[in-house]
């Protein structure tokens, strides 16, 4: 799941140099434990996945809503909404409730994206009934008292004065905003400074109460759990009632015309960060799995056409990447880099010229033999651990796709030719219809002038609104 860089791009960062001439290696699928799913009395939607393998066990819960539904003045409310949960619930205080989880040994985490927010823990299998009333007293009875609420409020708002002064957090917020304008995909998960402050205590209760109803979220439990679970769930939360969601419309996407540039100047950058890219593609497209070989020979390490070109040839840079975000909605593709100032201009020709060719002339079969063993080795790590396997299943539940996705991913992976993979390229890579954005010094600009047409903006109009 995606808040950050995603887990397919870092891995891609740190395996992919070893795959080169690995193309014998073979992976087998993932066989999943015994699972069912289950509906509560009160809607819960529940997969519980039985492993005795060891004397442990995950919780994940994934409510349907995320950093889309913030009100438009209220960006960060779902964000500020999910820390606010394990700042005291019930009868314990925020210290008292993570003591609580400490003497398990565990904690309790939150993560909130675009599309979804995810809550887990874990803890021995001795723990488990205990663990169970924990998380579910965090998760329904959270008390948001004043004083925690603005404690984390204040928190999140110097996190983002923070965020101002890293330069590729600046220049990824400009991107997204340049791509996506008035849709919701804009928006930074955080917020922003100025909405973040105007958000009151009483917001963050309405949200909870229009969101985290059990009719609007799926629940995991990974591992050696008692038999019974299910009636113990359905006394547990007898009082946890469902209640009617509304539904947010998402706006369209305006169409991309030509190659756009937006510089945004600010003074004393020692180096340029560079975004490029495009809409990309739903969670649930076919053509994903096809799109993730693709983006490994464009990107994927010191033998990639990107890597290559940019920072091996050219010496431009330490390091460019390219990645699909998938969502629930178009996500976006992005490849993004920095370099010296003086050299803009050059690496932002040179990717595109990169990416032209890519579309234009295809891969070839070794590359796609390459990529291809990369992410068979490559596959079974991100669902190694029990919480790993458990949200991997609630995303992919959540996006409407099977867990065939696991269980036959090497062997739709291998099934991939390489006219598949060039066929993908051709249809989702457009470097003639394409959003630049280059974040940098004033002295930029001169370098940028031969790309064409550029629309200049200082940081100070922009920093507000990040």
């Amino acid at each position: 799941m995606r808040v950050a860089k995603s887990i397919f791009q870092v891995a891609v960062l740190v395996l992919a140099v070893t795959m080169v001439g690995c193309s014998t290696f073979e992976t087998k699928s993932i066989v999943l434990p015994p699972h069912r799913n289950v509906t509560l009395k009160n809607g819960l939607q529940v997969l519980k996945v039985q492993d005795h393998s060891l004397p442990y066990v995950s919780i994940g819960l994934l409510v349907r809503s995320g950093s889309t539904n913030d009100p438009i003045s209220k960006s960060g409310l779902a964000n500020l909404t999910a820390t606010l949960l394990n700042q005291g619930a019930g009868k314990y205080t925020a210290l008292e409730l993570a003591n609580q989880f400490a003497l398990l040994g565990t904690n309790f985490s939150s993560e909130t994206g675009h599309d979804f927010m995810y809550f887990s823990s874990s803890a021995l299998a001795k723990d488990q009934d205990r663990l169970l009333h924990l998380f579910f007293e965090t998760v329904t009875q959270p008390r948001f008292d004043e004083k925690d609420f603005n404690l984390q409020r204040y928190e999140t708002m110097a996190q983002i004065r923070r965020n101002y002064d890293q330069p590729a957090w600046v220049a990824s917020r400009i991107f997204a905003q340049y791509l996506y304008g008035a849709h919701p995909y804009a928006r930074a998960n955080i917020g922003t400074l100025h909405d973040v402050s105007s958000i009151r205590r009483q917001d963050v209760v309405r949200f909870y109460k229009a969101n985290f109803v059990p009719n609007n979220c799926d629940l995991v439990l990974v591992g050696d759990w008692h038999a019974g679970l299910t009636k113990n769930l359905n006394k547990m939360l007898a009082g946890w009632h469902p209640k009617k969601v509304a539904v947010r419309s998402m706006p369209p996407l305006m169409p991309i015309k030509g190659q756009q540039i937006l510089f945004v100047q600010r003074s004393g950058l020692k180096q340029t960060e560079i975004r490029i890219g495009h809409y990309g593609i739903r969670r649930n497209n076919p053509d994903y799995q096809a799109l993730m070989v693709a983006d490994v020979i464009l990107s994927g390490g010191f033998n990639s056409r990107l890597t290559r070109a940019i920072r091996v040839k050219a010496g431009l840079t330490y390091g460019i990447y390219a990645s699909f975000d998938a969502l629930k909605n178009v996500g976006p593709f992005v490849i993004e880099t920095n370099t010296r100032n003086p050299k803009a201009g050059e690496v932002v020709a040179d990717t595109l010229q990169v990416l032209k060719t890519f579309r234009d002339k295809g891969v070839t079969s070794h590359e796609v033999a390459d990529a291809k063993s990369y992410l068979r080795g490559s596959f079974p790590m991100e669902t190694q651990t029990p919480d790993e396997l458990a949200s991997e299943l609630l995303a992919l539940k959540f996006y409407g796709i099977g867990d065939s996705y696991l269980t036959d991913y090497v062997q739709n992976l291998n099934k991939l030719s390489t006219s598949d993979i060039n066929r993908v390229i051709k249809k989702y890579f457009h470097p003639n219809n394409i959003r630049i954005v280059v974040y940098g010094p004033p002295s930029d600009l001169a370098e940028l002038r031969p790309l064409g047409a550029v629309e200049v903006k200082p940081f100070s109009e922009l920093a507000v609104g990040l």
